[in-house]
């Protein structure tokens, strides 16, 4: 396993007005809904997504002026992008309202090649967000916003950049992958997407009673483990690459603890309890104290009937493992493997997911969430197969790398795992982690990281 630093470079742009695209043709002016997991309040941030593409010495069109007319076709058929967000009056939800605008497109230019970025794969987060349309949004005043934001950056080499922001409150990962290969589809000349956008979000409403909302982590508030690292606002991102061979010699010495077992362990389940118990160790975590992994579950086809596949609204459920720092030290990466395994199979149960929708929206009458300490609190996401990679070339090959960005502080508390970047080919088959810690927490992690891979890969560098 391998981390990488991210040096600081100077990115200076040459950036254009901004102006607003229109769909191309007229569209519906309704006002528009969500649904309870959409009103999420942990939902409603701008996450940014930059596409990397490398030149196309074949390809003499210019990709701005694709993407710019494309993004108006597809907003003939995602209309409720070209809204803005705004909270009801009534209830203070969250809805679409259409008010003729458009979507923010912004075209910026570079001098520099791709390549002396190293396609954005080493580049630093604040320098990183140059390349998406600014995503500030002052949550507690500007109830206001639109939901989409598009940037182009052109670099010297004839390479570039597609820079999105999207907020969460409109569409998860999946729907993101959906909306950003239908805007590629139609760049390279479709008539339309061929997967169709289905609302539906009706689909996913909770049932109101009088019952009050149970706060996630209530139960345990007081006996959250803390760090001494926390709080702080000087936070460093890692990229972690991990061979598809130490996956393999990870999983093969699980199941050597197991061999009764026929039962296996995904990537993510071995990976998530491995990262965990460094995360815990590198933070200093007080040993009696309770840590929580959150694990986001994908409930689209476990419904019934499934959810469409157009279906772009947020449609996961979150569930935790809860064990104090000294169980997740003490415990094998194989028993922690097992309780992720088995917190996953509950978001698949009817009665689950019902009592986490109605539970939802008796948060958001009584206007509460939780406040306490959260040092020991952990969301590791999965982002490899919702389908960001692929079905992206529309006259530059695919993308040879994408990279998430979001601003928000609460990134301490998550990890990402994805599809490493097309650069190296010995990553074929691995994936890269995406962490965020306090500075010299992420020294301890990458000590610590060392340590367990000598010790399970005989890793000596």
């Amino acid at each position: 396993m391998s981390n990488q630093r991210k040096p600081i470079l100077p990115l200076l742009l040459e950036k254009k007005p901004v102006e607003l695209v229109k769909p191309a043709k007229q569209t519906s002016c309704e006002t528009l809904s969500l649904s309870t997991l959409d009103n999420d309040l942990f939902n409603e941030v701008m996450y940014a997504t930059i596409y990397v593409f490398k030149a196309n010495q074949k390809n003499l069109n210019d990709p701005v002026s694709l993407l710019r007319k494309a993004l108006s076709e597809l907003l003939v058929h995602y209309y409720p992008l070209s809204g803005k967000l705004m909270r009801s009056e009534s209830n203070g939800k969250l809805q679409l309202v259409y008010l003729g605008e458009g979507v923010p497109f912004e075209v910026a230019t570079s001098t520099l090649d791709l390549s002396s970025l190293n396609y954005i794969e080493n580049l630093d987060d604040q320098v990183a967000l140059r390349l998406v349309p600014d995503i500030e949004i002052d949550y507690e005043s500007n109830v206001c916003y639109h939901p989409l934001a598009l940037q182009v950056t052109k670099f010297a080499c004839g390479g570039f950049t597609i820079g999105t922001a999207l907020t969460h409150a409109v569409c998860d990962g999946y729907g993101v992958a959906q909306i950003i290969h239908a805007l590629t589809e139609l760049a390279a000349g479709k008539t339309e997407p061929s997967v169709k956008p289905v609302w539906q979000r009706e689909r996913l409403v909770g049932k109101i009673d009088n019952k009050p909302g149970k706060v996630p982590g209530s139960h345990i508030d007081g006996l959250l483990a803390t760090s001494p690292y926390l709080p702080t606002t000087d936070v460093v991102t890692e990229i972690i690459n991990i061979p598809a061979g130490d996956i393999k010699r990870l999983k093969d010495s699980l199941m050597r603890e197991c061999e009764y077992l026929k039962e296996s362990f995904t990537t993510y389940e071995v990976l998530s309890s491995y990262v965990w118990k460094l995360r815990s160790r590198a933070l200093k975590l007080n040993p009696d104290g309770i840590t929580v992994l959150g694990v986001a579950v994908g409930i689209r086809h476990v419904l019934d009937p499934p959810l469409p596949k157009g279906y772009y609204g947020n449609a996961y459920i979150d569930v935790y493992v809860e064990l104090t720092v000294r169980e997740v030290e003490e415990s094998s990466i194989f028993n922690i493997a097992s309780r992720v395994k088995k917190a996953k199979k509950t978001a698949y149960e009817k009665g689950y997911i019902e009592e986490e929708l109605t539970n939802t929206e008796r948060l958001m009458r009584d206007d509460v969430m939780f406040e306490g300490i959260s040092d020991g609190l952990f969301f590791l996401t999965d982002w490899r197969n919702i389908g960001w990679f692929g079905s992206m070339d529309f006259g530059w090959n695919e993308p040879v790398n994408l990279r998430p960005l979001t601003q928000r502080e609460s990134t301490v508390h998550v990890g990402m795992v994805l599809k490493p970047s097309k650069l190296d080919p010995s990553m074929e088959g691995g994936v890269k982690v995406i962490m965020k810690l306090p500075r010299d927490a992420m020294v301890e992690f990458k000590r610590e990281m060392a340590a367990m891979n000598k010790l399970y890969f005989g890793d000596t560098n």
